[in-house]
């Protein structure tokens, strides 16, 4: 049990820790886009003003300045006063200077129509024709001559993926990292932190267990005892005989309740014997029906089985521990069926598993009882007037399914009662 909550708890540690740190990093790589976005806005104006200012001194050709300093770094368009071209530099950019210009263009007509830009020195975010983006910037330059030049250039803007694909090595290391440094720590909280409720349930299984194993002998010797005196007090003193079959009765009652406590204590300390060997499925059911045949004839119960085959594979499995689970199937079958009422056993088979079923039409399980009915001494009458069920049946039925790799459950039976199952895989 703890075993499992502490898995939950690494598991539920974990992944919210993982999720706080995998957020972190996507806002540290947004900001990173971010700086690098403004780190391309400011290289372009800084471009800008570098042409700017050469193409105003005239100490080279125009077009021989923008040749030495930009041809493989940004794209540009060099236009006299009158929009004739003097100069186009294409870079290796997917979308060419021409189509970006002339949407640059479009949207600076926008801006000094709305008057919403201050400046058309500022840059502007333009989208290329193949979804790629660019910061474009255009200037009016009068050169000492008094020639008048319109200078357009655009510099590719880092996409949010470039950024990511460019740190991703270093993304994974990190998240590996964190992962491990978390999974070690989680480890090492959750074991420090259920130690001491580790130790008060060992103390508890271990004291079950003793007193288990100490009451046995102290039962057989009042049962002894019972008998004996029952054998010599006379038949017809009734008072006397009605207290020592009380005393014989309930003595049985907690000899049951002591096997079954003793099987549990067993099962946590990794006790459990399992002897496998081939079993055959259909002796097992003819067996358990003729066991529980008497007892539902008595209680005026009708037990059926069902064999819808044959003949059934060979299981390799404990057929003391299988039928022990069947057994526990059937006593509570019996138990909540009244007068008249069916006990089906039915057998359903796939081709990698058997599944054996004990259908009863009695009370069925309520839906508040169903997340606890296979847990240790869970019993769904609260009151505990019921005094021949302990709540230990199911969780040992339970137990002995995970020793021999099967799987229990129930279901609604149609029309009422409860269907219990174990699925068992085929040799």
């Amino acid at each position: 049990m703890l075993k499992k909550l502490s898995h939950r708890l690494q598991v539920v540690f974990i992944s919210t820790i993982m999720c706080i740190i995998t957020i972190v990093m996507a806002i540290l790589s947004y900001s990173q886009y971010q700086s690098e976005v403004g780190a391309d806005k400011n290289y372009t104006q800084k471009m800008i003003s570098f042409f700017v200012l050469e193409l105003e001194t005239e100490s080279i050709l125009p077009e021989q300045v923008l040749l030495n300093w930009g041809a493989n770094e940004v794209s540009a368009i060099l236009k006299d006063w009158y929009g004739n071209v003097l100069y186009e530099n294409n870079a290796n950019f997917p979308t060419n200077a021409k189509a970006l210009s002339v949407t640059m263009n479009e949207m600076i007509a926008y801006f000094q129509t709305t008057s919403e830009a201050s400046s058309i020195m500022e840059p502007l975010e333009i989208a290329g024709s193949h979804g790629d983006r660019y910061f474009g910037v255009t200037a009016t330059i009068r050169a000492k001559s008094g020639q008048i030049y319109m200078l357009e250039i655009f510099y590719p803007k880092t996409s949010m993926w470039e950024v990511f694909t460019t740190h991703l090595v270093s993304y994974v290391v990190v998240w590996i990292a964190s992962f491990l440094c978390v999974f070690l720590l989680s480890w090492f909280i959750i074991k420090r932190t259920l130690e001491p409720t580790k130790k008060i349930l060992k103390s508890q299984k271990d004291f079950v267990a003793a007193a288990s194993h100490e009451l046995k002998s102290p039962l057989a010797v009042i049962m002894t005892n019972a008998e004996m005196i029952q054998d010599t007090i006379p038949q017809d003193n009734l008072q006397i005989q009605a207290s020592l079959q009380t005393i014989d009765s309930e003595c049985i009652r907690m000899s049951r309740l002591v096997r079954d406590m003793l099987l549990l204590a067993s099962s946590d300390a990794d006790k459990w014997t399992v002897q496998k060997a081939e079993v055959d499925l259909d002796t097992l059911l003819i067996s358990l029906y003729e066991a529980y045949e008497p007892v539902c004839m008595k209680e005026k119960i009708n037990l059926n089985l069902d064999l819808n085959k044959a003949s059934f594979p060979k299981l390799y499995t404990d057929q003391e521990r299988l039928f022990q689970i069947l057994s526990v199937y059937m006593d509570n079958a019996i138990y909540y069926s009244l007068a008249g009422a069916s006990i089906d056993i039915c057998v359903s088979l796939s081709s990698k598993e058997v599944t054996i079923s004990i259908v009863d039409h009695g009370s069925g399980v309520a839906e508040k009882d169903k997340p606890y009915i296979f847990d240790r001494f869970y019993c769904a009458d609260k009151s505990r007037t019921d005094k021949t069920h302990f709540g230990l049946g199911l969780s040992i039925a339970l137990e002995l399914s995970k020793m021999l790799g099967g799987i229990v459950g129930f279901t609604d039976t149609a029309g009422g009662g409860a269907t219990f199952y174990v699925t068992l895989p085929i040799k």
